[in-house]
């Protein structure tokens, strides 16, 4: 959900106001030295660094005392792996507007600077939406080693102030960002990410404006600035970025008229639940009369509550297919998405609110914000910073906290994407409260194969394979969407030495049970060394690869939900085969009860069994456990790529 403040500026109309801005960066500054660079000397695996970039906020008398902003950007590129940062894009909601774009190209030709300048016929309009326009250009004559310098400037009717984000995927030598904000707009202005600011000098300009018949205004004057500043670097079990890049946001608390009015936009917890009742739910909680039609008889009479509600909750789930929505501040209209059995987040989970009430069932809405959509502000509300919502219901005392977008998560089990921190329960009796949100089931994976070693170097035998939680509810998706054979053949293309003979699954429609399936298999995997074989006994779900690869991790490692995988293999070998090596025992325990990995190995005359468990006990790592977690990781890889030798007896 874009954080758009829609309210016109309301000066506009006020004769005489004349604004004061400081000055914008000009085009031109790009240099020789800048040219000859052949490296970033603070990061020498960078394929280009921003040189410098300004942004520059006031308002522009020539455009009706509109908020304008000049971009400027100058920025190196050292390979080609970086030429798509020649290709911008900047995206306009509604009356937005662009104006005076300019792009040059530096190259260095026989020792002098030789620019190429954007064709302005080259800057192209695309339509999205009624809401959104978006602006493209292409700077040209892009090489190793070119400089490319590019500004423009936004008009804006809006007092929203976006954010201004100092770090991005290439590191920045200079960021700078000015504002001058009339003093009776407040701000509320936040720092996010790890690194400091080295420019922080806010001040006051008292002679800002005049406004006829008012006489001098002020400005509240920002001037904001980081050095310096190392590139992001992604990596896998995270958040959304936008909770760690550093970046200047900005949150409208108050305007003060000048006839002495105040309109507040940051108020408490309170009025924003009201808020969310009148604006974001659009009068579509008052439903329960239209739902109590639709469900059937046999359901709403169900004596057990806690039955009657899991009931509800499968009605819901089945009538619906999301369409892939998030909830949005846009009209809900659940009748009408009843009807067509399809709806957005919002949709789906208001119906589902107004079927449990429908029921006589207790019910809250919940909202929040999804992994993807970053983690919002407790210090005060902002509601545009929440694009999903889910309804909790209370039965004998125990709280369960439903989203029926998904057919193939049991009643209480939420999708990964809702596990952010936490959320806020909209409560329209009384105040809302907070609730960190957590599985309702476990998730494990347990793996076991009995096999046997023929003569020839086959492994043949019986895998069986029991999940639960967010693993049994991803397997059930894909057998529910996909044949029986194409589901083998996928199988059959990860697991590439692997023969599927037979296959049973059972458990597919019970949603709480475990998922149990059972395949008959032929493996091709042993190494003939002559009178040798050598065997590697990890033979499904293998660590290949350390997914942490970073010197340095800032921002903490999420995994959503705590993991157990359990694998067993029992593997009897031929008696005219002496066991030579089996992989060494193992256990790695990680710090405060974090988590483990443990590998157990036995012979037994013609007898080899092996065994991990690997379990991540905890959601979220602090970056302070992130070099226990690359070496739990490293340690795993390493046990998993050992090897059964067995030798031919004599």
């Amino acid at each position: 959900m874009k954080k758009i403040v829609t309210l016109i500026l309301i000066l506009i109309s006020t004769s005489n106001l004349c604004a004061q801005n400081k000055k914008s960066t000009q085009m031109g500054q790009t240099s020789i030295k800048e040219l000859q660079m052949p490296l970033y000397d603070k990061d020498s695996t960078a394929n280009a660094v921003v040189l410098y970039e300004h942004a520059n906020v006031y308002l522009d008398a020539e455009e009706n005392y509109n908020t304008r902003t000049d971009y400027y950007y100058r920025i190196k590129i050292f390979n080609k792996n970086a030429f798509d940062l020649a290709n911008i894009i900047v995206n306009l909601y509604k009356e937005k507007k662009i104006k005076d774009i300019m792009a040059i190209s530096y190259n260095l030709v026989d020792g002098k600077i030789n620019t190429t300048s954007l064709d302005k016929t080259k800057i192209f309009s695309l339509k999205e939406g009624d809401n959104w326009t978006v602006k493209k250009f292409t700077l040209p004559n892009i090489k190793e080693g070119t400089v490319i310098e590019y500004k423009y400037s936004i008009i804006s009717p809006y007092l929203g102030l976006e954010d201004w984000v100092f770090q991005s995927k290439i590191p920045k030598i200079k960021s700078e960002y000015d504002a001058a904000i009339l003093g009776n707009y407040k701000y509320n202005v936040r720092i996010i990410g790890f690194n400091k600011l080295d420019k922080d000098k806010p001040s006051i300009d008292k002679k800002c404006i005049f406004i006829d018949g008012l006489g001098q205004g002020a400005c509240a004057v920002y001037a904001y600035g980081m050095y310096n500043i190392p590139a992001f670097k992604e990596e896998d079990y995270m958040l959304s970025k936008k909770n760690y890049l550093s970046r200047l946001s900005f949150d409208l608390e108050s305007y003060h008229s000048p006839t002495g009015g105040v309109e507040k936009y940051t108020t408490t917890w309170a009025e924003a639940d009201k808020k969310l009742k009148s604006q974001f739910f659009n009068n579509q909680l008052s439903k329960k009369r239209y739902f109590k039609k639709r469900i059937p008889l046999n359901i709403l009479e169900t004596p057990d509550d806690l039955e009657k509600a899991k009931k509800i909750y499968s009605f819901v789930q089945n009538h619906f297919t999301w369409n892939s929505n998030y909830w949005t501040s846009e009209d809900a209209k659940i009748k009408d998405a009843f009807l067509e059995k399809s709806g957005n987040v919002g949709e789906i989970n208001l119906a589902l609110f107004n079927s449990l009430q429908a029921a006589d069932l207790n019910a809250n809405l919940v909202v929040l914000s999804t992994r993807q959509n970053g983690i919002p502000t407790k210090l005060y509300p902002i509601i545009y910073d929440y694009n999903y919502v889910v309804v909790r219901t209370k039965i004998n005392g125990i709280n369960y906290y439903l989203d029926a977008t998904e057919k193939f998560l049991p009643f209480g089990q939420l999708p990964i994407r809702t596990l952010n921190g936490e959320a806020r329960i909209i409560n329209f009796k009384e105040d809302g409260n907070w609730v960190k949100l957590k599985p309702l089931y476990n998730t494990v994976k347990n793996s076991n194969a009995k096999l046997i070693l023929t003569e020839t170097g086959d492994l043949t035998g019986t895998l069986k394979i029991n999940n639960t939680g967010y693993y049994a509810a991803k397997q059930r998706e894909k057998l529910a969407t996909i044949t029986q054979e194409a589901y083998l053949d996928d199988f059959e293309d990860k697991e590439i030495d692997i023969e599927v003979e037979n296959y049973t699954v059972s458990g597919e429609l019970e949603l709480d049970k475990p998922l149990n399936e059972t395949f008959d298999i032929k493996i091709f995997i042993a190494e003939d060394l002559g009178n040798t074989f050598r065997i590697n006994p990890f033979l499904f779900d293998r660590f290949k690869e350390n997914p942490f690869k970073l010197r340095e991790r800032l921002y903490p490692v999420d995994f959503g939900h705590p993991i157990n995988r359990n694998f067993a293999i029992s593997l009897e070998v031929p008696a005219n085969y002496n066991i030579v090596k089996i992989p060494e025992n193992k256990s790695i325990q990680l710090p405060n009860k974090g988590g483990y990995f443990i590998l157990n190995t036995n012979k037994e005359e013609n007898k080899i069994t092996v065994y991990t468990r690997f379990r991540i006990a905890k959601k979220t790592y602090s970056s302070a456990a992130y070099f226990a977690l690359k070496e739990l990781f490293k340690q795993i890889i390493i046990s998993e790529n050992s090897y059964i030798v067995l030798k031919k007896k004599a």
